[in-house]
């Protein structure tokens, strides 16, 4: 057994069937286990839920639309006002997701 598993200690807790329930609902939609998502709780964190697919195909829709406005900033200047203002709503969605 390694150091780390060592350090660590089990805990038994009771919950009712909905108690439960909620638990690995809450987990799963974070994609974290049960453990790691109490052992977040416990560390004053607040686990977030995981995007859904369609959050990532969004991001990428977009971050080809920024590189299509760079490649026209050859051409047209103006263009990387627009490149700004998709950085800016990617970092939005970033912070979100």
């Amino acid at each position: 057994m390694s150091r780390k598993q060592s350090d660590k200690k089990v805990i038994t807790v009771r919950l009712s069937e909905e108690e439960k329930q909620k638990l690995e609902r809450c987990a799963n939609l974070c994609g974290l286990s049960q453990s790691e998502f109490i052992r977040q709780l416990c560390a004053g964190k607040t686990p977030k839920a995981k995007p859904p697919r369609e959050f990532w195909e969004l991001l990428n829709a977009l971050y080809s639309v920024h590189n299509g406005f760079k490649k026209c900033a050859i051409y047209e200047p103006s263009a990387l006002t627009i490149c700004k203002e998709i950085e800016c709503l990617i970092l939005d969605l970033q912070e979100v997701g």
